[in-house]
């Protein structure tokens, strides 16, 4: 189906991306853009795709760019997504991201994940099972003793920010000071008409940036077995990592390694108080874990949107692309999809053949997804097992402004053993 122009559904989508109640609840704006304009060619110019296929299509096309992508949308006459925001505050912020394989497409993307994707794979990351097992009973002791408490403050960061600070180096006195960072620098990435964010995103990478790089030269003197050594070995072996590359990689790795993980966490323990009878069902089958994990993903993903641009002239789902037109991919809305999934408004933690696009797809398929499911599993079947009663204590969910990277400021629950 060719794209439409449909001032409804612009309107749909605007409400989507720029109102808090779009934020708060993106599924009923998701459906109504899949069921009035699946592919919708935007007022203020990129395509939006919200079905699987498409979605699935337009992240494995190698005619789609991901490295130009947001550049593109930023230095656009509208802004970033076609909003109000000065190029000039988007170019500060990709100039002090550096080049990274987020904003990287072939041949520097390839080179980039070859060299980090070692420290990776399945048997590595199975190796860490035992470990984060073991911080994990350490987080439940201190939650179930208190019997109330935040899940975002106690378990939701913590856990994943000590497991991708051991993995990458980051000395664990520091790592509590990045979760303010990180969220101010990945303001960025979502759609938005303020300049000030974006301004103090760009000011957030800054500090990022310079913290690993003092990090780097510490460990070019005192290496230690650690990521961030390996990539620092590296690059002084003549590989072909560039110092600013090492920085900008370490900074990536290390980010998304909790923020993203950590709206797993999250998300997926407010799905499952939403749902009691499947909180008991997962409870009395640990063995589900895995599809139970993937099931949260696809109810609610951490990364809710993706872009590209197009690289050189293009198609998807029947329309035409020159070169530079953005497409947006909205993978929240593709997971929810009912042309795709078999009763994809209900929420079963036993859902055989579930793939959802919550780690996107193709060549930028996630780096840490094999990282993420594991923590997941762990965490889930270990509260599970260790507190007979969880319930929230809150009226209605506490979202983060955000729609990108979509996650709870708070969870408040109360325990028991």
């Amino acid at each position: 189906m060719p794209a439409v122009v449909d001032i409804d559904a612009d309107n749909v989508l605007l409400r989507l991306m720029l109102t808090p109640e779009g934020r708060a609840d993106p599924y009923s704006h998701y459906r109504q853009l899949r069921d009035t304009a699946p592919v919708l060619r935007s007022s203020f110019g990129p395509i939006v795709l919200s079905r699987y296929d498409d979605c699935m299509t337009a992240l494995r096309d190698p005619r789609l760019g991901r490295g130009t992508a947001l550049r593109a949308a930023g230095n656009s006459p509208l802004g970033f997504a076609g909003f109000d925001v000065d190029p000039a505050l988007r170019d500060a912020f990709f100039e002090r991201a550096g080049n990274n394989m987020l904003f990287a497409d072939p041949p520097d993307h390839t080179r980039l994940r070859r060299l980090v994707s070692r420290a990776f794979t399945p048997k590595r990351i199975e190796a860490l099972r035992p470990a984060v097992e073991s911080m994990v009973e350490r987080h439940l002791d201190a939650m179930v003793e208190a019997g109330e408490v935040d899940v975002m403050e106690v378990l939701a960061f913590p856990l994943p920010v000590t497991v991708i600070g051991e993995l990458v180096g980051v000395p664990a006195a520091d790592r509590p000071g990045f979760q303010p960072l990180i969220r101010a620098a990945v303001a960025a990435l979502d759609p938005s008409t303020d300049g000030a964010a974006i301004a103090a995103a760009a000011d957030a990478m800054d500090v990022a940036r310079g913290y690993f790089a003092d990090l780097v030269a510490e460990r070019r003197r005192h290496p230690a077995d650690d990521l961030l050594s390996g990539l620092i070995a590296s690059r002084d072996a003549g590989d072909a990592l560039s110092d600013d590359e090492v920085i900008a990689t370490a900074v990536l790795l290390f980010s998304a390694g909790f923020e993203t993980t950590t709206n797993l966490i999250g998300n997926g323990l407010l799905a499952l108080l939403q749902h009691p009878d499947e909180l008991d069902r997962w409870r009395a089958q640990p063995a589900l874990a895995p599809t139970a994990v993937e099931e949260l993903l696809r109810w609610d993903s951490p990364v809710q949107m993706n872009m590209r641009t197009a690289l050189e002239p293009a198609d998807i789902a029947g329309e035409p692309l020159d070169t530079g037109d953005v497409v947006i991919v909205l993978q929240g809305g593709a997971n929810r999809d009912p042309g795709h999934f078999g009763d994809a408004d209900t929420f079963d933690v036993g859902r055989a053949e579930n793939t959802p696009l919550s780690f996107g797809w193709g060549i930028h398929h996630c780096l840490g997804a094999a990282l993420a499911r594991m923590e997941g599993e762990v965490v889930f079947n270990a509260l599970l097992r260790r507190c007979r009663r969880i319930e929230g204590r809150f009226d209605e969910p506490d979202w983060r402004p955000t729609l990108t990277l979509r996650g709870l400021a708070t969870l408040p629950v109360e325990v028991s053993a």
